[in-house]
């Protein structure tokens, strides 16, 4: 699709060399959405939770990553996949709870049942049509030192050096909170927001923060370990995920301050500087 007249704007202010001045579209335009969810978010590697998760075959857990829900499983021998969470039937979601553990996936619409590996258990379907066309859509899944990172477009590789910076002591770490957000607000925002406030994770500045794609981001510190997803719903509604990971020499997790810091947090667009506008405009007008 054809970049909105808010996003064409914006390439043409980084080509001269004023003051940045985004267009109120580029966060509630529904039009801006499309065209970042087709260029953006369908094209980024995700860090989605910790290995512990599946920690033994048969165990399963859905994620909803803008614009896709996909569904994390293990099968026999630990084998990891990633599945899209459409049933092959009528497009309903194969996996409605948020983790299980099970020998096959059951759509809860009309009982297709779905090995692990994504291929559908239905015989008289098996004999009359091409193999190939009864398996669910799949993406690269990969563990780097316990860290889960699926790539929705297929393109990247599981040495990517972005994925390469986890470090070693995570693989032993243990979750010690998870949970999940809704905000009202674009993802630009949220997300600045989020980079922005290390002090709801921690009681100091973390050492380092690692991005792996625009939609999730982990700050580190010594035996600590916050991983941020970000999932845009719609121009104005993003939900988050919060991984808190530690190892038993971690600080113990504190009370959860992400609740206040959103009802308090500064909604101006002053951040929106050349910088980012540099960083976004290289995502949205890639080819």
């Amino acid at each position: 699709m054809d970049l909105p007249a808010s996003v064409a704007a914006l390439g043409e202010q980084l080509r001269g060399e004023s003051e940045i001045a985004p267009d109120p579209a580029l966060f509630c335009d529904s039009e801006v959405f499309a065209a970042e969810r087709e260029r953006i978010f369908l094209r980024s590697v995700l860090a989605v939770d910790h290995v512990s998760r599946l920690s033994e075959d048969g165990r399963y857990f859905r994620c909803d990553a803008a614009p896709r829900s996909i569904v994390l499983a293990r099968e026999t021998g630990g084998q990891l996949h990633a599945l899209r969470n459409v049933c092959l039937h009528a497009g309903y979601p194969i996996c409605d709870a948020e983790e299980g553990f099970a020998e096959r996936l059951v759509c809860p619409y009309h009982g297709w049942e779905y090995t692990f590996d994504g291929r559908l258990v239905e015989p008289e379907l098996s004999a009359r049509i091409d193999p190939s066309r009864l398996r669910v859509a799949s993406y690269p899944v990969w563990v780097r030192n316990g860290l889960i990172f699926v790539d929705p477009s297929g393109t990247t590789d599981p040495a990517e050096e972005c994925t390469a910076a986890v470090p070693a002591w995570l693989a032993g770490a243990s979750v010690v909170r998870r949970s999940r957000y809704t905000a009202t607000w674009n993802w630009k925002f949220l997300r600045h927001f989020l980079l922005s406030s290390p002090h709801l994770f921690f009681d100091g500045p973390p050492d380092s923060c690692l991005e792996f794609g625009p939609l999730s981001l982990m700050m580190v510190r010594p035996q600590q370990a916050v991983l941020l997803r970000i999932a845009p719903r719609f121009a104005e509604q993003t939900e988050f995920q919060v991984v808190e990971m530690a190892t038993g020499n971690g600080a113990a997790t504190a009370p959860d301050a992400v609740p206040e810091g959103l009802r308090c947090a500064d909604k101006s667009a002053s951040w929106f500087d050349r910088g980012f506008a540099d960083w976004y405009w290289s995502l949205v007008s890639a080819p």
